[in-house]
């Protein structure tokens, strides 16, 4: 029994010791480390709400940035990775959760930042065979430039200049 209580004992005092080894960061820091990039900072922890379905039954939930910053006239959302080794976008579980702030925020890219590695990491993602405006209207200008050669050709036949 007495050997159990000190077991118990040393294995309680090494939990809290490996957890204090995951770095983690002030907003200050972060923040002072995007305003020496170049970005202004807009918001801090900025919620938008999601209304998720199940079974007919609608429930509130809610999707929070670290941060929200701008640089020109580009917004951005901003991720800040504060666990052991690198922050890699292409890991499924950091990828899904950048997935759900580009469907949430919109933002022109997303930002990851490594600030044990002083890194900030710009990600955007694009599925293969998505028809967003980008597709239509780069339709709608070959197009506009196909009957504009076409309409050249038929005035020069009509010139007798052909």
């Amino acid at each position: 029994m007495i050997l159990f209580f000190i077991l118990s004992r040393v294995f309680r005092r090494q939990g809290p010791v490996a957890q204090s080894e995951q770095k983690s960061f002030s907003e200050k820091e972060v923040g002072a480390f995007l305003e020496k990039a170049g970005y202004q900072i807009l918001g801090k922890r900025q919620r938008e709400t999601v209304i998720t379905k199940v079974d007919g039954k609608e429930r509130f939930g809610y999707v929070e940035a670290d941060f929200t910053v701008k640089k020109g006239r580009k917004k951005y959302v901003v991720v800040v990775h504060s666990g052991l080794g690198e922050a890699d976008p292409n890991e499924p579980m950091l990828r899904r959760k950048l997935l759900e702030y580009d469907h949430v925020f919109s933002p022109h890219a997303l930002l990851v930042v490594d600030l044990s590695r002083g890194e900030i990491h710009e990600v955007n993602f694009r599925f293969p065979y998505e028809m967003n405006i980008d597709f239509f209207f780069r339709f709608l200008i070959a197009l506009f430039i196909i009957l504009g050669v076409i309409g050249i050709i038929w005035i020069l036949v009509q010139l007798r200049l052909i």
